[in-house]
């Protein structure tokens, strides 16, 4: 009875946001009809979860039954990925899904396409020839690509993103806006930080978040990303994911595989808005070989927290980091902090940072500088934090 209520209020709420925030300020999920269809439904159905008091996802044919009504299109049940009947329909599999995990399949002319929330991409089925070894080799060529998005509607979560020319290869990437976070907090607050593979660029997905509601300020956010020649991170990529409630904090890591180092890293899937949720509060390497992550959760949302670590094949690590000196984040303040430029001979390539273990604070941009550091901002919306550390990460280039 409860999930099926919800499922009115997902689908006025989302799916004015879904195609709010495609239309009018950035790209749709996914490249092609199968991974849009299965990434549409896939923030349904997480969303979902967000308020199960139980933390969990709906059982397949209930799912199923949830994500018809919040999409507008039939999405059914099966057994597995070998039995889907219908084409370009999405469907909840049975085998591999359970609370904490959700696996989902659509079957197109070119395939069985898979999305497994533990595995954290979409796979065709069977596509021994899908994965790359990596390459760790000097950067060439390198670019820093922008593109601007203006936005203005709160609790709406835009996907924006930025595509790296042809013939070249995304690693890392960033984010400001313009005006920055307001004195109440009024800003824009990134829900994922991550490098898109089969789209070559960077994508952040952000939350439009006016404590105040009234006149919500319109802000530009430019999205960055590096490009260049000769880094390639190696696929599959590790994802580690873990579901926080409302109050708690949690860490979690992304590790590289053996004879692999990192090049970059990121997070995804935190989806707080004004009625609360879980949020970054961490995101950084863990030394050469692992990304972390940590977040919290707050009001009456909880969620899922990703970490991503971006590895390839080298001998010997190649990521070079640099940082910044923690400073204090006061409440009801942004506080600025930025790393020390690159060593001559490299490029900064990514950016981290951490609140220190607090969870008072919201991360609200991380920007790379024309001078290769790298500068984080947060907005100390719960209380104040003590040392807010900035984190960049530099490639031979």
């Amino acid at each position: 009875m409860r999930r099926a209520a919800l499922a009115t209020c997902l689908s006025s709420l989302l799916a004015g946001t879904l195609v709010f925030s495609a239309t009018a300020f950035g790209a749709g999920p996914g490249h092609n009809l199968p991974t849009k269809r299965l990434e549409g439904a896939y923030k349904f159905a997480l969303q979902d979860r967000r308020f199960d008091p139980a933390g969990c996802y709906a059982p397949p044919n209930e799912l199923a039954g949830i994500l018809t009504e919040a999409t507008g299109r039939k999405v059914g049940a099966s057994r597995g990925p070998g039995s889907l009947r219908v084409l370009n329909r999405v469907y909840v599999l049975r085998s591999g899904s359970n609370c904490n995990r959700l696996r989902m399949a659509l079957r197109a002319v070119g395939g069985t396409y898979v999305l497994d929330s533990n595995k954290g991409t979409i796979r065709i089925l069977g596509r021994k020839g899908a994965a790359t070894p990596g390459l760790a080799r000097t950067l060439r060529n390198a670019s820093l690509r922008t593109q601007t998005f203006r936005l203005n509607k709160p609790d709406t979560a835009p996907r924006l993103e930025v595509l790296c020319p042809r013939g070249t290869e995304p690693v890392g990437g960033g984010m400001s806006q313009s005006p920055g976070v307001g004195s109440d907090g009024e800003g824009i607050y990134p829900h994922s930080y991550e490098r898109l593979g089969a789209q070559l660029g960077f994508h952040v997905s952000v939350v439009v978040l006016d404590p105040s509601p009234g006149q919500t300020t319109s802000r530009e956010v430019t999205v960055q990303v590096v490009c260049g020649r000769g880094v390639v991170p190696a696929t599959p990529t590790p994802h580690k994911t873990v579901w926080i409630r409302s109050g708690q904090t949690k860490s979690v890591t992304a590790r590289c595989p053996k004879g692999q180092f990192l090049v970059s890293g990121g997070f995804q899937r935190t989806n707080f808005r004004s009625d609360g949720g879980d949020y970054i509060t961490e995101s950084r390497a863990a030394g050469p070989k692992a990304w972390t992550v940590s977040g919290a959760a707050y009001g009456t949302g909880q969620g899922e927290l990703t970490a991503i670590a971006y590895c390839a094949r080298m001998p010997k690590p190649k990521l070079t980091e640099v940082r910044s000196g923690p400073v204090p984040v006061n409440a009801s303040q942004v506080g600025s902090t930025t790393t020390s430029s690159c060593p001559k001979g490299k490029r900064l390539v990514a950016g981290g940072f951490s609140s220190g273990g607090s969870s008072n604070a919201f991360f609200a941009e991380g920007t790379m500088n024309s001078n290769n550091s790298f500068t984080t901002r947060s907005y100390g919306f719960f209380g104040p934090v003590s040392a807010l550390t900035s984190y960049g990460y530099c490639w031979p280039a």
